[in-house]
């Protein structure tokens, strides 16, 4: 990357980081007061690695300069300007992007794979793929795919991500808007073509002082002033009640009759069929075609009620960017859905179903699709969430303590996952005490295990024919899938 001017009157830069082990001679150093560390006690670290120009929200007498070359600048907001260096610095990418930015408490995921899939499934054989990905499984810049991180990356990934993807010739970019994304600056800086909101319920404890907050810094992201496409799901109360917030916005729903809606639906256990509705004339993106009412007998194999919610907004965009109808029909009619999204590891003589569940609306989207599922026995082997509080972990053992009830003769396992979590998934006593005692208070029978492999391995010593083996949590449990696969 070129060397570039950030701003009148300061110098040239060679990169930018807020990490000061990352500093290289001609860095850019922006001092963030983080969670667990103040970068500002970092700065004469970056200088004597060779950082340029320092920004930080406050000078302190500490800084050791030398050099009189080495500018140290006061900003008003850390983050927010180390999300416009890294803009500058990588020169916009997102202006000459279609990007494509799903935020909610849940769907996220999936449906930023599902156009992710569905935009490369319409491109040329041979051609490169014509639409990057940015998520919490992976990012997919055209070029390599990275194990996904952050949900939404740090700025200056971000940017450098989107670069990539328009250098390997990417058109669409499908990516993960996390309230953490936007509360803390990251996508600051960066232009989206489409927004989404698929819904809202309780999450974030750990970084939002009250469930208002959640909603307003979702709600900041997708108030729109400008000429972006801002899709909203009018069955959930939280993002119905922001009304009218963009030019061009498309309401969708199941319950009733909107822009966009789905009827005649039909379910089994692995999937969907439905009438996609398309209720009003939509404008295509490039102000040229416009694509009339119409409606389009849709199949999938994608189980669960929350899954026509993502099929919805997965046409919808699919058809606003021009993409035919009749190859959206054959790409879902083949998708085989996302990996721990009520996937389907083993259906053989029992079922295994693994889904990263790990709030009230991911539980409660798992348990509604179990309800209308055939089978004898069901196991839960069930994840804590660590190191997220015990205000989610209590949420979490409520909604199970809501379902269980209602479902057939069920085994709950609860699992700590000491054994596989990374040391910032670990359980603490107190997490565990709250789940514990709210399945008490509730006469949930559960057994706990501390560890993730003994609760698997009794899992399989109850299965039998017919039953299904449910894998539920977070990051830690992403290898239970793979680790009861070898225990078999």
């Amino acid at each position: 990357m070129e060397e570039v001017v950030c701003q009148e009157k300061l110098p040239l830069i060679k990169g930018v980081t807020c990490d000061s082990r990352e500093v290289k001679p001609g860095y850019a150093f922006v001092a963030i007061n983080g969670f667990q560390t103040d970068g500002n006690r970092f700065i004469n670290e970056a200088i004597e690695k060779g950082a340029r120009i320092i920004f930080t929200e406050k000078i302190s007498q500490n800084i050791g300069v030398q050099d009189p070359e080495i500018q140290i600048i006061q900003v008003d907001n850390a983050r927010e300007y180390l999300a416009y260096l890294a803009a500058q610095y990588y020169n916009h990418p997102s202006k000459k992007l279609d990007l494509i930015g799903i935020t909610g408490t849940n769907g996220k995921t999936t449906s930023t794979h599902l156009l992710y899939h569905l935009f490369n499934y319409s491109r040329p054989k041979k051609e490169k793929k014509v639409a990057g990905l940015i998520g919490t499984v992976n990012v997919d810049t055209g070029k390599r795919i990275i194990p996904g991180n952050l949900t939404t990356p740090d700025p200056v990934t971000l940017q450098a991500y989107l670069r990539e993807m328009l250098n390997e010739g990417c058109k669409y970019v499908c990516m993960e808007v996390s309230s953490h994304g936007i509360k803390l600056k990251r996508i600051a800086e960066t232009e989206f073509a489409v927004k989404v909101g698929t819904n809202l319920s309780a999450d974030h404890f750990d970084l939002h002082p009250d469930f208002e907050d959640y909603v307003q810094v979702k709600r900041e992201f997708l108030e729109e002033k400008g000429d972006s496409l801002v899709l909203l799901n009018q069955d959930n109360k939280y993002i119905r009640s922001f009304g009218k917030i963009a030019e061009k916005q498309i309401n969708f729903s199941i319950r009733e009759t909107n822009d966009v809606c789905a009827k005649n639906i039909k379910s089994w256990q692995r999937g969907h069929s439905f009438i996609y509705q398309l209720n009003r004339y939509l404008i295509n993106e490039n102000k040229d075609f416009i694509i009339k009412p119409c409606e389009i007998p849709i199949k999938t194999n994608l189980p669960g009620e929350h899954n026509i919610y993502n099929s919805l907004i997965a046409i919808t965009i699919a058809l606003y960017y021009n993409i035919p109808p009749e190859t959206i029909q054959d790409f879902f009619q083949n998708f085989q859905g996302v990996w721990r999204r009520l996937e389907y590891i083993y259906d053989k003589d029992f079922t295994i179903i693994d889904d990263c569940a790990h709030n009230p609306g991911s539980y409660a989207a798992v348990f509604n699709s179990v309800l209308k599922m055939n089978y004898n026995k069901l196991i839960i082997v069930n994840s804590l969430r660590g190191n997220r509080g015990t205000l989610i972990n209590k949420k979490n053992a409520e909604t199970l303590c809501k379902y269980l009830p209602r479902l057939k003769k069920t085994y709950l396992l609860n699992t700590n996952c000491a054994d596989v979590a990374k040391k910032i998934d670990l359980v603490s006593k107190e997490e565990e005490r709250v789940f514990r005692e709210t399945l008490k208070k509730h006469n949930i029978e559960a057994s706990h295990y501390q560890r993730l492999r003994p609760a698997l391995e009794k899992a399989l010593e109850l299965v039998g024919e017919n039953d299904i083996i449910l894998l539920l949590g977070p990051h830690a449990m992403d290898i239970a899938g793979k680790m009861i696969l070898e225990i078999m």
